[in-house]
């Protein structure tokens, strides 16, 4: 190129007049709506400044008009979100349950953002820091997920890692706010009330699963295996109060898809590491896993990892199964600092370096064990 194309080139306008009113008026509120508590998320920090294919932006969310979930996909709380945008995805585009193979991840909805909370060179988090750090009326930089920008606002999820269902915001406001309104709600009064009381009456599942988890304390432990257990039954008894597959009965709701994900860590990861199982005995509890699990939207939520989760998340595990028993590790081991700080240090995806050391540890304790054992055979001959 020249320099008079040079010239030409760079005195061309980065962006139409036409784009930038698209998108201004993308990230204004409609009239009489209200502002997110937690701001908007300006034009810049989403790298939407200079439209949907922007020059030179490393970091920006996949598509200006959508809404764009940011989340971890190994998560139980993302997982709720996930699952909630998924059965509004499937049904804004009419596909019903045996409609769909997994290989059919497009959305027409909304699109998603990896975020590898472990690695601090992750894209996403790098662009969950920027929206989160310099939005308008932000309160602070955020460094959790899920965090779903919708028509500007920021909806960070209350619910954090051991409290309640009753904290999980993001499900019922994806009903509320995206596709068809309220899909995911009983119709009437008292199926929502039915609804509402389920998840209020089995709120503390996700603190005993999570306390199961990561409680180092063998005494502590078999309490919460007590507490879980009787949860459980609880749950199991109140499902036969309604006819239907459903937790409510006949309808999929926000109850069902705030409780699986936490389900699928009893089946998956405190089997594997608390020898913690629901018994047989609760016949309706497993029935509605094994039906829920078969719907579209949780068959895709929980997959096996594509290309794009392999490369954002520092694990190795690609079968969902072994992936999460993987990333709970260290969380069963009390070492979640170490995990990070390894992480931060020379962390990269599809390497897990916390695994590296675990296992140099362990074959330096069996080298010191089979020493000794040498040792004592020596001084007793």
């Amino acid at each position: 190129m020249d320099l008079q194309q040079l010239d030409k080139s760079l005195s061309e306008p980065l962006l139409s007049q036409d784009l930038i009113a698209n998108s201004n008026e993308n990230q204004q509120s409609k009239p009489g709506s209200t502002e997110s508590y937690h701001g908007k998320a300006s034009l810049l920090s989403t790298g939407m400044l200079f439209g949907p294919t922007p020059r030179g932006i490393v970091d920006s969310i996949p598509h200006p008009n959508k809404p764009c979930l940011l989340f971890s996909d190994w998560c139980p709380i993302g997982a709720c979100a996930h699952i909630a945008l998924l059965e509004k995805d499937l049904e804004y585009r009419g596909k019903s349950f045996g409609d769909c193979s997994l290989d059919d991840i497009n959305t027409n909805l909304f699109s998603v953002v990896h975020v590898s909370l472990a690695h601090h060179e992750d894209g996403g988090m790098r662009l969950l820091k920027k929206i989160t750090g310099g939005n308008k009326g932000g309160k602070e930089v955020v460094r959790y997920t899920p965090v779903l920008v919708h028509e500007g606002n920021i909806i960070i999820e209350s619910c954090s890692r051991g409290s309640g269902l009753l904290s999980l915001l993001l499900p019922g406001y994806i009903d509320e706010a995206v596709g068809r309104k309220n899909s995911l709600r009983p119709a009437d009064a008292v199926g929502l009330y039915n609804m509402n009381l389920f998840i209020q009456r089995h709120s503390n599942l996700p603190y005993l699963v999570d306390e199961l988890i990561s409680s180092q304390s063998s005494i502590h432990r078999l309490k919460l295996s007590s507490d879980l257990l009787n949860l459980l039954k609880v749950i199991d008894s109140d499902m036969q109060k309604f006819e239907g597959p459903y937790l409510c009965g006949e309808q999929f709701t926000l109850a069902d898809i705030c409780i699986y994900p936490f389900l699928e860590q009893i089946v998956v990861v405190l089997s594997h590491y608390r020898n913690f199982f629901i018994p047989p005995s609760l016949t309706y509890l497993i029935s509605w896993y094994n039906m829920v699990s078969q719907r579209h939207a949780v068959r895709l939520a929980t997959a096996n990892r594509n290309d794009i989760s392999v490369n954002t998340y520092c694990y190795e595990q690609k079968g969902r199964k072994q992936y999460l028993i993987e990333v709970y590790e260290c969380q069963v081991r009390g070492e979640g600092q170490l995990f990070r700080e390894l992480n931060d240090d020379r962390g990269r995806a599809g390497v897990n370096v916390y695994r590296e050391v675990i296992e140099d540890e362990d074959r330096d304790r069996l080298c010191d064990v089979k020493t000794c054992q040498k040792l004592q055979k020596c001084i007793i001959s």
